[in-house]
């Protein structure tokens, strides 16, 4: 293997492929291209990114033992949940690492949501509560602190453990799903508990402990709710799949549901980069 810089500004590396039929170079390419890893065939040698190496070299051994196979299939005397390809005895990495990240190998071919539909949905939800919440304040104040409780609880944990979404995420038609369950219609109990305790756990805090303790001195914790929600929600914006910090713990990633399979970033692009 043979490293050297271009013009993309990141180091190449050079991997032995003169063995391999055209037919198995077609199928190494698509592979590499779903990983979306940069690459090119120059004579009996395969340039890619150095950064990529570990994967370009197991999907080239790969492509020599057995070719193309379903990465969701399971080989024989493969560990349960494991994700082989036919002919190999061993699995594949479990993230593929895109350029600007790593994305969960169950994750690719899924219709990820826009982060822009998330946060539509988010602020739509939130403007419907809040103004069903003012209707129930102007009769009882304890009234309406129940029925915001009742509401963030049913629409985040109840609907999600059920029905796989938010009231926002059914309005626009999206739904959490397990990244290793992806074909169940809701993610269930476990998986919407996790994901609603981190995502809300300061809010959850401070709804459980409110009879005991007096909260209206205690400024920072309003403080504390906003700035987790930034750590919790901002990464939806970077990471390749489009998961918070809640996604990522509790292994769900939201997705369209009127969408055809979500193609991961080819090959051609990385002229752009």
């Amino acid at each position: 293997m043979d490293d050297q810089g271009d013009d993309w500004g990141d180091t190449l590396a050079g991997f032995d492929i003169g063995d391999l039929s055209p037919n198995q170079r077609q199928t190494l390419s698509t592979d590499l291209a779903d990983a979306g890893i940069l690459h090119a065939f120059v004579g009996p040698k395969l340039q890619g990114p150095a950064a990529e190496s570990e994967l370009i070299e197991h999907l080239v051994a790969q492509t020599r033992r057995g070719g193309r196979g379903s990465r969701r299939r399971t080989s024989p005397g493969a560990a349960p949940g494991s994700t082989a390809r036919p002919g190999t005895t061993g699995p594949l990495p479990r993230a593929l690492r895109l350029p600007w990240g790593a994305v969960p190998l169950e994750v690719v071919g899924l219709p990820i949501a826009a982060p822009w539909r998330r946060f539509a949905a988010y602020l739509v939800e939130a403007i419907a509560f809040n103004i069903a919440i003012a209707l129930v304040l102007v009769y009882s104040v304890g009234g309406a602190e129940l029925f915001s409780a009742a509401v963030g609880l049913t629409s985040a944990l109840v609907l999600v453990a059920a029905f796989g979404g938010t009231l926002g995420m059914m309005v626009f038609r999206m739904r959490v799903v397990a990244v290793d369950a992806p074909d169940r219609t809701a993610p269930g109990w476990r998986v919407a508990v996790v994901r609603y305790l981190v995502a809300w756990w300061p809010q959850t805090l401070v709804m459980v402990a409110d009879p005991f303790v007096d909260f209206e001195g205690w400024r920072w914790v309003g403080t504390l709710m906003q700035i987790w929600l930034v750590v919790c929600f901002t990464p939806i914006l970077l990471d390749p799949a489009r998961r918070g910090l809640h996604d990522r713990v509790a292994g769900t990633v939201v997705i369209d549901a009127f969408r055809g399979p979500f193609s991961a970033p080819s090959a051609s692009r990385g002229a752009t980069r």
